[in-house]
């Protein structure tokens, strides 16, 4: 007997998304890539979209957009690497699973790897649309 591969929520969905590429290209054939699909039709992969909703959500916590107090959880870097931006935070310490893919620990380490023009930006719009030039 094989082993039985059980997909995640998250591969389902993905599945889902490649499937309506395939509809909406009205490419039904095996041979079709739907790699190219997607990058055709512009659409960025559920991963991606979710990561830059949590990026947004940490810069409008960041410039209080949103009734979220950030004290105690974004902490500024006491010293910054070159390759770091002045709006780098520490990562949060994890011991246990749960905290380890926690919302802060796991957007943080995203933010800090981001461009200091992208951190700066003057408002949520404009995060956004430097968001979407990066990818």
């Amino acid at each position: 007997m094989g082993s039985i591969y059980l997909k995640t929520e998250t591969d389902r969905l993905e599945m889902v998304q490649r499937r309506a590429a395939r509809y909406v290209s009205n490419k039904h054939h095996n041979h079709s890539s739907v790699n190219l699909m997607l990058q055709h039709l512009k659409w960025t992969s559920l991963e991606q979209r979710r990561k830059e909703a949590r990026l947004t959500m940490l810069f409008k916590i960041e410039n209080n957009k949103v009734a979220i107090s950030k004290e105690g959880r974004l902490i500024p870097l006491k010293r910054l690497s070159r390759n770091m931006h002045d709006k780098s935070f520490q990562v949060p310490a994890a011991s246990c699973d749960y905290r380890k893919h926690s919302f802060f620990r796991r957007t943080i380490r995203d933010w800090n790897a981001l461009p200091p023009g992208v951190v700066s930006a003057p408002s949520v719009e404009a995060f956004k649309a430097s968001m979407t030039k990066l990818n």
